[in-house]
């Protein structure tokens, strides 16, 4: 849902400064078709009935973002989604495929305590690396969600993907000598 307001809020921010919205569809992604897997596993992740193995499909999701981000790295924002995803996946695997949630992001984003699905593990004394979980609360425009630092830097590259690809490339041509 966040990844919607994000493309809305780029989209208005480019008509603003009144820049060219469709010139992002024109920009030249590298294995396109491979943006669609991530998605459709993310889907099955979280409405399939795929019990322990949601965890490690997240994973699988993200690896595959990575490598596509990484193609497209030249194009701005993506250097931020890799990032991003990068930091989400490491957090991921080494907390048994799930992605830890603190208890407390959960209270302060306005959830209820048995909010929880197959990709997220409520944090523990164990719990790996848990600055790096969803330990950032959500709670505004009738939106309430946990992210990860790591959620937010690919909410500001997919921003960035889009608004700073409005902006139409100007070519000069060389003069003749």
């Amino acid at each position: 849902m966040i990844y919607l307001y994000v493309i809305i809020a780029a989209i208005i921010i480019s008509l603003i400064f009144k820049q060219n919205v469709w010139n992002p569809l024109n920009t030249q992604f590298k294995w396109l078709y491979m943006i669609f897997i991530p998605l459709i596993l993310e889907l099955i992740a979280v409405f399939g009935n795929v019990g322990d193995l949601a965890g490690y499909i997240t994973s699988s999701a993200y690896i595959i973002l990575i490598l596509f981000c990484i193609r497209n790295w030249k194009i701005k924002g993506f250097p931020f989604i890799t990032i991003g995803a990068t930091s989400n996946t490491i957090v991921i695997l080494l907390n048994g495929g799930k992605m830890p949630l603190s208890q407390r992001t959960l209270v302060l984003a306005g959830l209820p305590a048995n909010t929880m699905d197959p990709k997220h593990v409520l944090m523990t004394s164990t719990t790996i690396l848990p600055f790096m979980g969803d330990v950032i609360p959500i709670n505004f425009l009738n939106l309430h969600y946990a992210c990860s630092a790591g959620d937010l830097f690919v909410y500001t590259g997919l921003f960035l993907v889009i608004y700073l690809n409005t902006v139409k490339k100007i070519y000069k041509k060389k003069a003749e000598t």
